[in-house]
């Protein structure tokens, strides 16, 4: 009986030695988070240069914009990709794509046919059929879903946010001249809308009631019009891509605004996230399940980059 107890003990000392280093390792590195995440290249020379969103199942659909040509881009693809980069689809026969966002019966919606007069916002089923199911007037330039199926499209020539039900009835959301160059969109965990100006790197939340506030304005990244390229946002804080400086930020609903990866230069260069470097990063989208960014590049040898967390 005295040997069990006392092996016992010992069981009892070595199992609270473990735990003591779990909870010493747990703090130091955050809930089992790397705590030097690095900027990796899951793809290289990919032509798909435009929005990055994350669908069912975690997917990841990525536009192939192309360049502007007369009064649209000339790509004419959208590309669905495993969570590690393996293609499993290309959607074909589009005119210069750009945001995605996929619905819980699994359509596909894309900013579609864009001509700087008007827009379609275009619905693919699982079996490919396609319906336009909205047109509109201005560049509808991305998009994102709530829970409830409600979409959100932002507009690069027109001060508006337009909202598509989920049974379809298109209404405008919000009606302001600070909107017009919005490009990146967004939820945050009220179902607030937020978006960003590409022309000028403010970014906007806007309410329920469609009433709208300035969150932050990134500084000194403006070039030739190029400012904020898309946005994601995670846990209330918004990620954004500088487009013509080469650098991700992070803007918290406060206003602060923190460069995390980049270092400036226009190349494609894989390592930790201050040292690496982007070729005019574009697209955004985080899956949540693999805590994984994926960010496409707008120029250069094209590339879908990622940062897991």
């Amino acid at each position: 009986m005295k040997m069990l107890s006392k092996n016992s003990q010992v069981k009892t000392v070595w199992l609270m030695l473990l735990f003591g280093m779990f909870l010493i390792l747990s703090s130091c590195y955050g809930d089992g988070i790397d705590p030097d995440p690095e900027v990796e290249t899951l793809i290289s020379n990919f032509a798909a240069n435009g929005a990055v969103s994350i669908g069912k199942n975690g997917n990841v659909y990525v536009s192939e914009y192309g360049r502007f040509v007369d009064t649209g881009g000339s790509g004419t693809r959208v590309f669905k990709l495993s969570p590690k980069g393996k293609i499993l689809d290309t959607i074909r026969g589009l005119s210069g794509p750009l945001g995605t966002a996929q619905d819980s019966k699994g359509n596909l919606y894309v900013n579609n046919a864009n001509n700087t007069v008007n827009g379609q916002v275009l619905k693919i089923a699982p079996n490919g059929d396609r319906t336009v199911i909205a047109t509109i007037d201005g560049w509808p330039s991305s998009m994102t879903i709530d829970r409830n199926d409600n979409l959100y499209i932002s507009n690069y020539t027109a001060p508006t946010v337009h909202k598509i039900s989920s049974d379809g009835e298109v209404t405008v959301f919000a009606n302001d001249p600070r909107l017009l160059g919005g490009v990146g969109i967004d939820l945050d965990s009220k179902g607030n809308v937020i978006v960003a100006n590409f022309y000028t790197a403010d970014i906007y939340i806007i309410d329920e009631n469609s009433q709208i506030s300035l969150i932050a304005n990134i500084p000194d990244i403006v070039i030739q019009n190029f400012g904020i390229g898309y946005i994601t946002v995670v846990k209330d804080v918004i990620y954004a891509t500088g487009i013509a400086v080469n650098y991700i930020f992070k803007v918290s609903l406060d206003g602060t605004v923190e460069t995390i990866a980049g270092n400036g230069e226009a190349l494609q260069v894989d390592g930790p996230l201050l040292e690496a470097s982007f070729s005019n990063p574009n697209g955004i989208a985080f899956n949540k399940h693999s805590r994984t960014f994926y960010i496409s590049e707008y120029t250069g040898v094209g590339g879908l980059r990622i940062i897991k967390l």
